[in-house]
């Protein structure tokens, strides 16, 4: 009899033990997110424009409303950078159908030169885990009556996991 009972506690102890061990590894919510590096390596929604020195001073607008002020009925804006030096921005329009067009591109220190992919252009560049931000000045028309003004313009994109 005292041998069941030795026994049974062994085999209690090894049990919870075993639970103990196996709740320690489990995902309790709490690991890091893994890090993303700080890079404009990757693909990119544009989110916000924010237009510099506008007759009404700073403007911040959703992309898609900066979009639609186009007059081409674009609706969503993609960017990629991968890291062969190419390039291309998808566009996505009202009735769903999509453009991508493709270029190069090459970092110089905070600029980005971009050769196709509908930017053309030397560009300055923020980036975190998150937000790629693309500064750049471009000409803009704010009546239909007025000459275009050049204004310097930030495009915010969120990183697309």
């Amino acid at each position: 009899m005292k041998e069941q009972q030795k026994l049974m506690r062994v085999l209690s102890g090894t049990l919870i033990a075993a639970i103990l061990l196996i709740g320690a590894g489990c995902d309790n919510g709490t690991d890091p997110d893994p890090v993303v590096p700080d890079t404009h390596i990757g693909v990119w929604e544009m989110t916000t424009i924010v237009l510099y020195d506008t007759p009404i001073g700073t403007m911040t607008i959703p992309a898609a409303q900066f979009l639609g002020m186009s007059g081409t009925g674009a609706a969503k804006s993609i960017l990629e950078f991968k890291d062969d030096g190419t390039a291309s921005v998808i566009t996505t329009y009202d009735d769903s159908s999509q453009d991508t067009i493709s270029g190069t591109w090459t970092e110089d220190g905070n600029n980005l030169i971009v050769s196709g992919a509908g930017i053309d252009d030397t560009v300055q560049f923020t980036v975190d885990a998150t937000t790629l931000t693309i500064t750049r000045t471009m000409a803009i028309n704010f009546t239909p009556e007025g000459p275009k003004e050049d204004i310097v313009v930030d495009m915010v994109y969120t990183r697309i996991p």
